[in-house]
């Protein structure tokens, strides 16, 4: 089936049309810092492009930052892109389509790719962890993103592992994301050093043995595996797979995540630790994905409520 997924990001949209897993026409542009309406404005214009070269599209799946409200369609708050507050986001781009839209927070969408696709093609059960910008995950059983009783579920980037420690985007203090995201480790790096520095001049610096480098990266990835292995201790998965952009750094630093979870996992089943496979893509996958599957789904329904309209001869009541 043919779907399309729009990953709406702090920096970037992306729309994408995906088969089976498989990007096959994309549009990317920046992301507005203007407000909602123009957010709104620029996925459904990035769409209408892609669209517009041909491709027979019927269901439309948004990635979004969160938490969301599955409900009502909004994006409680994204902290990264302004306007983002209680934003009716499924209301405002499916009637700019005039197509049906599903979403799906960005990291779920991601994590869903991942275990259909992916890195955990295969397995019962995975976690998928971002490390990025931000710090996010998707939780998955069989082919279920578990998304909680309030859609909560999954940020695991806003656990508390440090009590009073730095705070975090969404007010509280001493979050994993606070500690270990990408901007925290830049922004301890550029404290430490006395100018502003990137995650990368960071890491360099780290690769190349400095004291104060490797103490940033070796607390972000200390913080890191604390925060999977009480993980495993209560959901416990076969695997993680870990994307994102720090991520990339490779076994520099994910060796580094390993050892401080197992760690913390003494006594307990270690489980993988999986490098993503989908790459940036993977969040516009998933979101394509979801949309698929609550077109299958909308397709079982009416089924379903035509077969029960047909009387016993066959015809309809």
């Amino acid at each position: 089936m043919i779907s399309l997924g729009i990953d709406l990001g702090g920096t970037k949209i992306l729309a994408a049309v995906v088969r089976d897993g498989q990007v096959i026409d994309r549009e990317q542009v920046d992301t507005p810092q203007t407000g909602f309406e123009d957010v709104a404005d620029t996925m459904a214009a990035c769409a209408r492009t892609v669209l517009g070269r041909g491709h027979e599209v019927t269901a439309v799946g948004i990635g979004s930052p969160g938490p969301l409200d599955y409900e009502t369609g909004e994006v409680i708050f994204a902290p990264n892109i302004a306007g983002m507050v209680n934003a009716p986001i499924v209301r405002a781009v499916s009637e700019r389509l005039g197509m049906q839209v599903s979403l799906e927070n960005d990291a779920n969408a991601a994590g869903y790719a991942e275990h259909l696709y992916g890195a955990a093609k295969g397995l019962g059960s995975s976690i998928y962890v971002t490390l990025s910008t931000g710090i996010g995950s998707g939780l998955i059983v069989g082919d279920t993103l578990i998304r909680g009783a309030h859609g909560q579920a999954g940020e695991i980037g806003h656990m508390t592992v440090l009590p009073g420690g730095p705070m975090g985007g969404d007010g509280h203090t001493g979050s994993l994301e606070a500690i270990a995201a990408g901007r925290s480790m830049a922004r301890d790096a550029s404290y430490v050093f006395g100018y502003d520095m990137e995650t990368e001049d960071l890491f360099e610096l780290a690769r190349s043995g400095d004291r104060k480098a490797l103490g940033i990266v070796d607390n972000a990835a200390l913080f890191t595996g604390i925060g999977l292995a009480n993980l495993v201790k209560i959901l416990d998965p076969e695997a993680f797979v870990i994307g994102g952009g720090v991520a990339r750094v490779g076994p520099f630093y994910l060796d580094r995540i390993e050892a401080a979870c197992a760690r913390y996992l003494v006594g307990y089943r270690m489980p993988r630790l999986l490098p993503a496979k989908l790459g940036y893509d993977a969040a516009v996958i998933g979101a394509a994905a979801v949309a698929a599957r609550a077109e299958r789904d909308r397709g079982a329904r009416d089924h379903a409520t035509d077969a029960a309209a047909e009387r016993p001869d066959g015809r309809l009541s």
